[in-house]
């Protein structure tokens, strides 16, 4: 019966799993640290090993003075990495060897033998042309002989490849100097056709008069659209006329606005007057007056004549811009005119300077190739100077490195180490928490029992009291009971067992406490240990266990003369009786079917202790006529693989799994704080 486990929050679920897998490393290395100590002790003895058979060897040293005056470029070497490599590498070339070992073999032919024990290394001092020579070898005399003839070798044949490195060189510039020299040539003609060809001086004079021309045509512009914005903004007579005056100096087409607005303003001033005579008239006369009727008339005439001349006004100004309109469209077309011509003239000027620019790049080129190739001709005849700093000294005994080789020891012993406890771990699938259980199961997990074996006495570990100090343990299991009661889809669960994959989960334990607390609760309970083999129910509570449920189902006594009543009224205990090899027969036997309808009728709840799974068959074989199991598994000591095939043979019965119980919980591992909280909250 699958039944998914709900996955954990995504918050926090990172920092919970690294918390974990470092318990997990912690307890593999608290369980296996002789390996580590293992690893470390024969790296650290190999190491000693190696040192003690090591030979005794001499070391020489010598210096090496090897500068460049110029490099390829005619430039100095200091500083380029690939130059002093290439310097190390020849010092240790089988050129430079076999070059020492002629000259050792005319001088002391009868230590040649020596030669293949020496090693020469070679290395540069920081920020200097000093290369220092060292040999190491077996006998102090020949080693320091011979690192002498290594660099007395190297010297002749660097002085032999510089002089023929000088004369490559040389012909390599003059080659190059000859191909830049034709280059500039050839620019310089493309620049001179192009300068006769396009006519560059007459086009530099025209560009310049262009810009003069333009600078001159948009300031004219900007003056007449000031002018078109003035006349669209005037409105009154007398601004009119100022600016009628003004315009008469720029335009000479504005003569006649002076006489319209002289007369405007004149008869304004009439109808001011005639209004003001009406006005004072009123007072004395009545409407019907001929002569304030005649007023009014003269009034009329007056403003019927203003409103000619503001036509006219109007009409005068409207001509003055539709001349200055046509004058800026003039000039726009003779601004866009010029700017067409310069930028024709642009392009050809830069195309000139693109051309011009080349050329004098390449005259740049040439110079610096001929400067550096009269440079190497004027200059000495190799390039490389090289100068013996320091002959081989005297050979001294070589440094075994007891540090390096005992750090190394132990170094290699602790990784070789960690990486077997990190296999360790990755092989081992006990299951640790109730994450790691989500991970590999479905089933429910319906308890989790935290460890408690510090309580442990010579008797074993004391089942639940009344008043039990240890709060954690007796909150997980009214938790456990919390989660039989109300498990959904079980309609009625009256018979239950518990049982484990494999011997020493805590299964028997844990069933007691559980029988104990479901009558705390009141139900009446029967717990019936049918471990036929190594159950241990009647010592766990104190009882007399010569008879029980194997007489029972033999036929030897009643039922009702096995059951013993254990600190409470309501909860009774059946021991195994005497132990059988037959438990699988018995178990069988149609006496058990009777047996579970008579106690499930005179009791609430019927918990059966049971054999581990793969220990015997009895548990399969039993499950089926039962309502639920459930399985124990012992944090850190089940594997995952033997509980999986436990539930396997399970499921293959038909058996009703009603979840997992998780025993022995380690409380310090990350994520299970809150099994603090019932001792912080019990009563004081």
């Amino acid at each position: 019966m699958d039944k998914p486990n709900p996955m954990p929050h995504a918050d926090g679920e990172t920092g919970s799993r690294v918390g974990l897998r470092i318990y997990r490393y912690r307890a593999v290395l608290k369980r296996f640290w002789w390996v580590l100590l293992l690893c470390v002790s024969v790296g650290l003895l190999y190491e000693v090993f190696v040192l003690v058979t090591k030979p005794t060897r001499f070391v020489s040293v010598g210096k090496l003075n090897v500068s460049e005056n110029q490099d390829a470029n005619g430039g100095n070497t200091f500083g380029n990495p690939s130059w002093y490599q290439t310097i190390v590498e020849t010092l240790k070339s089988p050129v430079v060897r076999e070059m020492a070992l002629k000259k050792i073999a005319v001088e002391k032919p009868q230590d040649i033998s020596l030669a293949d024990g020496v090693e020469i290394s070679a290395q540069n001092e920081p920020n200097t042309f000093i290369f220092d020579v060292t040999g190491a070898g077996t006998n102090p005399e020949f080693t320091r002989s011979f690192v002498d003839a290594t660099m007395d070798a190297f010297m002749q044949l660097r002085r032999l490849e510089s002089g023929q490195a000088s004369s490559r060189i040389v012909a390599d510039y003059q080659k190059k100097a000859d191909a830049e020299k034709q280059e500039v040539e050839t620019s310089r003609a493309v620049l001179n056709r192009f300068k006769e060809d396009s006519a560059v001086p007459f086009i530099e004079q025209q560009a310049e008069q262009i810009s003069t021309e333009l600078s001159d045509l948009k300031k004219t512009r900007s003056e007449l659209l000031q002018q078109v914005n003035k006349y669209k903004n005037l409105s009154e007579p007398g601004l009119l006329d100022g600016s009628s005056k003004n315009e008469k100096k720029g335009t000479g087409g504005t003569q006649g606005n002076d006489s319209v607005s002289a007369r405007l303003l004149d008869k304004q001033e009439q109808i001011a007057i005639k209004e003001a005579e009406i006005k004072e008239r009123g007072t004395v006369w009545k409407p019907a007056h001929p002569r304030f009727q005649q007023l009014e008339r003269e009034a009329s005439d007056l403003r019927l004549s203003i409103e000619v001349l503001r036509a006219n006004e109007e009409k005068n100004k409207a001509g003055v811009l539709r001349l200055l309109d046509a004058e800026i469209k003039t000039k726009d077309e003779a601004i866009a005119e010029l700017d067409n011509k310069a930028r024709d003239f642009s392009k050809i000027m830069a195309k000139y300077a693109v051309l011009k620019e080349d050329l004098e790049s390449r005259e740049a080129t040439y110079k610096a190739s001929r400067e550096a190739l009269d440079k190497i001709r004027l200059g000495p005849g190799a390039l490389e100077v090289l100068a013996l700093r320091q002959s081989a000294s005297v050979a001294l005994i070589e440094n075994k490195g007891i540090v390096r080789h005992l750090l190394t020891g132990l170094i290699g012993g602790l990784v070789i180490g960690l990486a077997i406890l990190f296999l360790l771990d990755r092989s081992d699938d006990r299951l640790a928490s109730s994450s790691e259980m989500i991970e590999q199961f479905n089933e429910a997990i319906v308890g989790q029992i935290p460890d408690v074996q510090s309580s442990r006495t010579q008797a074993g570990l004391p089942l639940l009291q009344e008043e039990d100090t240890r709060y954690m343990f007796a909150e997980a299991f009214r938790s456990l009971r919390s989660s039989l009661i109300f498990m959904p889809n079980q309609t009625e669960l009256k018979t239950l067992i518990v049982t484990s994959a494999i011997p020493n989960e805590g299964k028997s334990t844990i069933t007691s406490n559980l029988a104990i607390t479901m009558a705390n609760a009141g139900a009446r309970v029967l717990l019936v240990d049918a471990d036929l083999r190594r159950g241990d129910i009647a010592a766990l509570f104190d009882l007399d266990g010569r008879q029980g449920l194997s007489n029972i189902l033999r036929g030897e006594v009643d039922r009702k003369n096995c059951i013993q009543k254990a600190r409470k009224e309501n909860l009774h205990i059946i021991p195994r009786g005497p132990t059988s090899n037959q438990s699988g027969e018995l178990l069988l036997l149609p006496i058990m079917p009777k047996l579970l309808d008579a106690w499930k009728a005179a009791y609430d709840l019927v918990i059966f202790n049971t054999a581990p799974i793969l220990a015997t068959d009895d548990t399969p074989t039993l499950a089926p006529n039962f309502d639920g199991t459930l399985m124990v598994i012992r944090a850190s000591f089940t594997s995952a693989r033997l509980t999986r095939n436990a539930l396997n043979a399970l499921y293959q019965r038909q058996v009703n799994v009603l979840g997992l119980i998780l025993n022995c919980v380690d409380t310090e591992i990350p994520g299970y704080y809150y099994y603090q909280y019932p001792k912080y909250y019990a009563a004081q």
